[in-house]
């Protein structure tokens, strides 16, 4: 059985800066991909991953199967995710992708931090759990997070004049201003919320310094190179280290481990479309899939093994949950110019800001510079109109609103509670032929009471002088931010991993990614995936003599 220093289960941000970290120590590092490479071409758009989820009918016990799926997806990404989901129409429509770079190669580059008492929501509000690390703490490695992906973002002489903005940051490029579009909706808002400048992971540069275009196509591909992408930043310096053994569409299977030492005994891989399976070793097993993926791994593995996950078995897939998010088109008196730059640049945040008596949980709104839904330009909505039936002087009315039409989303927090959870499905298998995740997500009263003050302030926007109506798109659960299901805490009775991400029961064993997060908070997760990574890495002491097989600390 073939030994390694180091063995890194998927190659996005987490485990790309994984590799990094102890390749540059000179370990011998195996680096497993379920995946492959992507690469699209600018010339051909049927090489692009796209957003796209289809569902099947639901079940007699109200489940749905919901694909990443669009045509041509069969042949060019033939291993794009699935899930089993329940309580529709709060389902979970899984959207993610399997490959090197993970969901930080797929992706529009907003880069929030979480707001510092996220980190405390049940000291101030009473309800949920604290994280075992602070916003403090973490401080230093949101910095650290923010130079290396290059984000783009507003000065502390523009924050200060925000309502709310509870961060010091240094960011490298000036923000992306706030378009035309942008300030007719907050002229006609008026006080309801302040438009901020949104911080991007995104270069804002002249074109020819390998700058921001404003293609609108960040997440399938940049033209330019603007956005960060992991696998562009972060996997072509390591790839040709001699030290790296780099294994693509290659499964784990599962994990094997001795519960009475404490330590994960071996990862058994298979290479896709072969039924073989054979076995690795390694001093440090690192699982850095995203949440879903890392929870369904484990619960396979006590599946397979017919063992355990130690003290901490019970909590491995519970307080799982994301984002909430509806969406409106919005139709405004006069015409504000729509997709004009990046698509998207500002938000109101200042509804993340309430008290302990408000009972709810934090809430934004992102506006869009354009009604994405139904596309960019003009011949897209004329095309998906057309598609839905209407003709004649309906449609000339609706083509000619274009000018004057974009999209807004209210992005909501979600309570993490133990009902909300990932099992393994009963009846459906993925490519490999293994169980793909159950993810049961539902609401509660918190979750109510946040979703009645968001649509408040909907309908206060909606009553607006300039602006003509609100048509409801949609809402549901981001499929793209799956958050928690193998949480930080103090013990193994309120979590799997400790505060730096090792395992509770294995002390060779880390598992990193968003599957750590002890509350979802309300703003897109990527840039605290990267900052929990870089403190762990940095800063756990166990970590330090990387030499010291899973060493007692």
């Amino acid at each position: 059985m073939e030994h390694f220093d180091v063995c890194i289960i998927g190659a996005g941000l987490t485990g790309l800066l994984s590799a990094r970290k102890f390749l540059k120590e000179g370990k011998k590092v195996l680096l497993v991909e379920r995946g492959s490479e992507y690469r699209p071409s600018m010339d051909d758009r049927e090489t692009w991953w796209q957003e796209c989820v289809t569902s099947d009918e639901m079940s007699k016990d109200g489940r749905i199967l919901t694909r990443n799926t669009f045509p041509g997806s069969e042949e060019k990404f033939p291993d794009l995710v699935s899930c089993d989901t329940r309580n529709a129409p709060w389902n979970f429509q899984y959207n993610m992708w399997h490959g090197i770079g993970g969901s930080a190669q797929m992706w529009s580059g907003m880069s929030w931090r979480l707001a510092p008492h996220d980190f405390r929501l049940k000291e101030i509000f009473g309800h949920g759990e604290d994280w075992p690390v602070s916003y403090e703490e973490l401080a230093p490695f949101y910095d650290e997070a923010e130079t290396l992906m290059e984000v783009s973002g507003p000065s502390p002489d523009e924050t200060s004049s925000y309502r709310f903005w509870p961060w010091k940051n240094n960011f490298r490029y000036k923000p992306f201003r706030l378009s035309y579009l942008d300030r007719c909706f907050q002229d006609s808002i008026g006080d309801i919320g302040q438009l901020v400048m949104q911080p991007h992971a995104v270069r804002n540069l002249p074109a020819e310094e390998g700058g921001c275009v404003g293609a609108k196509t960040c997440v399938s591909c940049c033209p330019t190179g603007a956005i960060f992408k992991a696998r562009e930043r972060l996997f072509d310096d390591i790839v040709m280290d001699d030290n790296l053994d780099l294994r693509v569409e290659t499964c784990c299977v599962r994990l094997e481990w001795d519960t009475a030492a404490g330590k994960i005994t071996k990862a058994v891989l298979r290479e896709k479309d072969s039924k073989e399976e054979y076995a690795v070793s390694a001093s440090l097993f690192f699982l850095c899939a995203n949440a879903l993926e890392n929870i369904t791994l484990i619960q396979r593995s006590e599946v397979m093994n017919n063992k355990r996950f130690g003290r901490s078995a019970d909590m491995v897939g519970r307080y799982f949950s994301s984002h909430g998010a509806f969406t409106w088109s919005v139709l405004m008196e006069k015409p504000v110019y729509p997709t004009r730059g990046r698509p998207t640049h500002g938000s109101i945040i200042e509804w993340v800001e309430r008290q302990a008596e408000d009972r709810r949980n934090g809430v934004l709104m992102e506006v869009w510079q354009s009604d994405f839904f139904r596309g960019y330009h003009p011949k897209e909505h004329f095309e998906k109109d057309v598609a839905a039936g209407h003709w004649g002087g309906t449609l000339f009315k609706r083509l000619s609103d274009f000018e004057r039409r974009f999209a807004i989303s209210l992005i909501f927090e979600t309570d993490m509670s133990h009902t909300k959870a990932v099992t393994l499905s009963p009846d459906h298998v993925d490519h490999y032929g293994l169980p793909v995740p159950l993810v049961s997500l539902s609401l509660n009263d918190q979750d109510e009471r946040t979703i009645r003050f968001g649509l408040g302030k909907v309908d206060e926007i909606s009553a607006c002088a300039g602006i003509d109506s609100l048509e409801p798109i949609g809402y549901g659960f981001n499929g793209n931010h799956p958050l928690g299901g193998l949480r930080m805490s103090d013990s193994p009775e309120t979590g799997v991993v400790d505060r730096f991400g090792r395992s509770h029961d294995f002390q060779n064993l880390y598992i990193l990614g968003g599957g750590m997060f002890c509350s979802t908070g309300s703003f897109n997760p990527t840039l605290t995936i990267a900052a929990l990574t870089l403190r762990t890495l940095q800063d756990d002491p166990r970590l330090q003599d990387s030499d010291a097989e899973g060493s007692n600390g």
